[in-house]
């Protein structure tokens, strides 16, 4: 597929998400708790430096060690801001029904109708029919026309797979809901498939190191956790693509370098490591247990990689 036809396949899409978000890293209090203020900041600051929008309470963001009144009372504090609803794709997927259900009513009824929902992810090795059955009572259940899911594809961690089978079952069900998909696979394969198959979904790798080659394929953009460090250079990939640039293959190796430098150790840790460094605040080093902050001496010699490739961070 050529520049302008990928160009043209995401314009099919009006009203689904499209390019370069992030699952915002969530701040620690000492007492563990989430911390409010530095949360709403950051997202504002990711914002600012170019992301088209924020994937609340996503892997990155710790959400699963992340209770439901705190995602609750975090997601209203954003809105409270002044963040648009429409830039929020709120993380709702969790293992039991009425918590999936809860969770994602209450983002839908303040306005933030897209989600990304995991898959109920203790039991494994459930059919398709399963999972469809389960999407299909968050949907029911939810009963908001305007509802908007994007599947959280991560069989690495939730070893329960998002397949074609099923997106075919529930697009063909619940047209007007199902919206896309994040994958998380690090199958460039599957992704290429999806698009292929879907071209009227929003498909996002999830890392910035497939965004250009999906791109040129017909992909929405990404939703990546760098950039909760790397955010404009990852834009800057994305604008030029769109602009027919000529300069977005090198761009592209460039965020790429820096990826691989950063999921060199844990990534949440490490970019929580990142941003205390660059914005000299050391409380963003803390994650929830039973994640560990990285050890400072490999957090140093990161940096060290980081200035060698010629990185930058703008702390706002």
């Amino acid at each position: 597929m050529s520049t302008a036809e990928a160009t043209t396949a995401t314009e099919t899409r009006p009203g689904l998400a499209q390019g370069v978000w992030s699952p915002a890293i969530t701040p620690f209090n000492d007492d563990l708790s989430p911390d409010t203020a530095r949360y709403v900041a950051h997202v504002k600051w990711l914002l600012a430096q170019g992301c088209h929008g924020i994937a609340a309470f996503g892997t990155t963001s710790e959400a699963t060690s992340l209770g439901m009144a705190e995602r609750k009372m975090l997601l209203e504090a954003l809105l409270e801001a002044g963040v648009a609803p429409e830039r929020l794709m709120v993380g709702t997927g969790l293992c039991a029904l009425p918590e999936t259900v809860e969770l994602t009513a209450h983002a839908a009824g303040l306005g933030c109708k897209s989600v990304l929902m995991l898959p109920p992810f203790y039991y494994k090795g459930v059919s398709d029919q399963g999972l469809f059955d389960s999407y299909s009572q968050v949907i029911e259940r939810v009963g908001d026309p305007q509802l908007k899911i994007y599947f959280y594809h991560f069989p690495k961690l939730s070893g329960v797979p998002i397949t074609a089978n099923l997106i075919h079952m529930l697009a063909t069900a619940y047209p007007d809901n199902i919206a896309g998909l994040k994958d998380s696979s690090g199958d460039p394969a599957n992704m290429s498939m999806l698009i292929e198959r879907f071209p009227e979904l929003a498909i996002f790798p999830g890392s910035e190191t497939f965004l250009l080659p999906m791109l040129k394929q017909g992909g929405a953009g990404c939703i990546t956790a760098s950039a909760n460090a790397n955010p404009k250079a990852i834009r800057a990939v994305w604008d030029s693509f769109q602009a027919g640039q000529g300069d977005a293959d090198d761009l592209q190796a460039a965020i790429t370098a820096t990826r691989k430098a950063i999921e060199a150790t844990p990534m949440v840790p490490t970019l929580k490591h990142l941003v205390a460094h660059y914005r000299g605040e050391p409380a963003w080093r803390r994650v929830r247990p039973p994640l560990t902050a990285l050890d400072q001496a490999q957090g140093d010699a990161l940096v060290d990689v980081l200035a060698g490739q010629g990185f930058s961070f703008d702390a706002g």
